[in-house]
């Protein structure tokens, strides 16, 4: 399975031009404000989603775009954590460049997302640019084929996990430019698809559906699961749990047919 976390994306009408493939997947709303007033963000939301934690209730706000130190604890039993625990074979596919992760462990203050830092608590490595299972995080010259080369690496590992912050980067810095890194999502999307990736999707935050500003909103996000699922969650905090009662169905049933 890939999980393939999209920062920034909610659902809204102009994705019916932006990204018409995600609609096509029949996406089910999140909810990502988690009960708390103001604009969600990427610490808090993904911290949620990793750890089945209300974080922003439990901090008083939503915060980001790294996790604070008050959240850094329950990323030691996010889903990387549990995953390994149960042995499954698990990928963190992010590439890095040694030069970024020099600069964002240096000091008190860790300036990597809540998917990394989970990671590293679970023991796994972040992987540099040039590692043969890494995957650089967007702005690819081929995205089809990068698709393929995910769906490949879910053939060698249980569960591939993938960050994919373009699009939250260019709504926040140059939302003019949106559309070409929604079409670079939609062919890795269709390289995966055609390669006979199996596929969750989803987000923390509203932001680049509504190319028109540079904010968060307070839209639902996607979730996208191309497998056989139990009901799904309604919202962030549930991801977690609903993922496990999948992941622990998928592999069992795998053993009994071994």
């Amino acid at each position: 399975m890939l999980f393939l976390f999209v920062d920034g994306l909610g659902l809204g009408e102009a994705l019916e031009d932006l990204f018409p493939l995600l609609l096509s997947l029949s996406p089910h709303p999140l909810d990502a404000t988690l009960g708390v007033e103001g604009l969600p963000q990427s610490g808090t939301g993904q911290t949620a989603l990793l750890t089945g934690v209300n974080a922003a209730r439990l901090l008083g706000h939503h915060q980001g775009p790294f996790p604070s130190p008050r959240l850094r604890p329950l990323l030691k039993a996010s889903l990387y954590a549990w995953a390994k625990e149960e042995g499954l074979a698990v990928l963190h596919a992010n590439a890095y460049r040694p030069e970024y992760l020099e600069k964002a462990m240096r000091g008190r203050h860790l300036f990597l997302s809540a998917f990394a830092q989970s990671a590293r608590l679970a023991g796994l490595p972040l992987l540099p640019l040039d590692h043969p299972l890494a995957l650089p995080p967007g702005f690819w010259e081929d995205p089809y084929g990068v698709g393929a080369r995910a769906a490949a690496l879910t053939r060698r590992f249980d569960l591939v996990v993938l960050e994919y912050w373009a699009l939250d980067l260019l709504a926040h810095r140059d939302p003019e430019r949106l559309p070409e890194r929604f079409r670079e999502l939609t062919l890795f999307l269709r390289g995966f698809l055609d390669e006979g990736g199996e596929l969750l999707l989803t987000s923390d935050h509203g932001n680049a559906e509504e190319p028109w500003h540079p904010r968060h909103t307070l839209n639902p996000v996607p979730l996208v699961y191309t497998g056989e699922a139990p009901p799904p969650p309604l919202d962030l905090t549930g991801v977690l749990p609903w993922m496990q009662r999948i992941l622990t169905s998928k592999y069992k049933k795998s053993d009994r047919n071994t």
